[in-house]
């Protein structure tokens, strides 16, 4: 992911070819505070530099003063209403033509940490054996590298950023090849780098892929905790996938509801959802301008 193209590419599309906002005589520089209006988790700190930095770049000063940015708090720091996250201070053109961009994006990012956090610690208690809550693939196009740094950042972890770095047998794929063991004949001779994942949808299916002893990373998806509790006994009967020797790994997916506590406590090593970036609440700050000097 070119972070600084991305950038560059959304500043862009705010700015146009529109005239600045205000014309200024010399070079005034300006200081200004970033504060949290609602309360959530602050996620996204390294990319708002570079946002200022390219905004810069692109509307092409001659200028003496370069963009600094001092954060008096840090991703992962609990924000409230009021509280001071940063301080800017740099060219006036800079700030005024990058503000909206910047704030934006610190806002959905922080949306997306606020949300993961809150749902681990509605959850309350997770077992031992547990390894983490995942994000997915459902999010937006361009934004995905992004709100997976707000999933980490709340405290979830990633599944995968797209279809080239784990392989993933759906039940489309299952449809298209015929069976359960020829989709995965299809997967298995390209596999590099990468573990293969299957998707199930009963306990039929389980049994088909503990069979085929291929494949040990099992997504278990729209199944209610008693199916869940009756998919992991099984697996955890079996032990290993015979033909890799590799300890069978659960996750639960297509959640809808529930405490995630309890769907934890079924055995299941993973759950996945894509709540975590979809259903993320509004998060808002602001930017004001304090002090201007030339």
């Amino acid at each position: 992911m070119d972070i600084r193209a991305k950038v560059r590419e959304w500043l862009l599309e705010d700015i146009g070819s529109a005239p600045f906002q205000i014309e200024t005589a010399g070079d005034p520089v300006c200081e200004a505070e970033i504060r949290a209006k609602s309360s959530g988790i602050l996620a996204g700190v390294p990319f708002i530099g570079v946002m200022f930095e390219e905004c810069a770049r692109l509307i092409a000063l001659d200028i003496p003063v370069p963009v600094e940015i001092s954060w008096e708090k840090s991703d992962g720091d609990e924000a409230s209403p009021g509280d001071l996250l940063a301080v800017v201070r740099g060219h006036a053109q800079i700030l005024l033509k990058c503000e909206r961009t910047a704030l934006n994006l610190l806002s959905y990012i922080s949306e997306i940490a606020t949300n993961t956090s809150r749902r681990l610690a509605e959850a309350g208690e997770f077992p031992e054996t547990f390894k983490g809550l995942l994000d997915t693939r459902k999010g937006a196009p361009g934004l995905m590298y992004f709100e997976k740094y707000g999933v980490r950042t709340g405290g979830g972890k990633n599944h995968r950023l797209g279809m080239f770095d784990g392989d993933m047998i759906k039940d489309n794929d299952i449809k298209v090849a015929g069976s359960i063991t020829a989709a995965i004949d299809a997967v298995w001779g390209r596999r590099y780098m990468v573990d293969a994942q299957i998707e199930v949808q009963s306990l039929g299916e389980l049994g088909e892929v503990m069979g085929d002893g291929r494949v040990h990373m099992i997504l278990l998806d729209n199944m209610d905790t008693e199916t869940l509790g009756t998919a992991v006994a099984q697996a955890r009967e079996q032990g290993r996938a015979r033909q890799t020797g590799k300890r069978y790994e659960l996750e639960a997916s297509g959640i809808k509801g529930g405490n995630l506590g309890d769907i934890a406590r079924t055995g299941v090593d993973y759950i996945s959802t894509s709540a975590l970036v979809r259903s993320a609440p509004a998060l808002d700050f602001n930017m004001k301008i304090v002090r201007v000097s030339s």
